[in-house]
């Protein structure tokens, strides 16, 4: 399982693998968002989409 993680809106989205997950991020904590989580592909191509629609709001 892989997720899209939200930091803030002054960085990008960012693609972990679940193991790199948990070790830099609490999920209890508020101070970022999973925006969403599946495969690789699956969340890079959710990335791509994004960024070709940038009048989408990512909040």
């Amino acid at each position: 399982m892989y997720y899209v993680i939200l930091d803030s809106e002054k960085y990008p989205l960012s693609i972990l693998h679940e193991d790199q997950y948990f070790q830099w991020y609490n999920p209890m904590k508020r101070d970022h968002r999973v925006e969403f989580r599946g495969s690789m592909n699956q969340c890079y191509s959710y990335v791509s989409r994004r960024e070709q629609n940038p009048q989408h709001p990512l909040i």
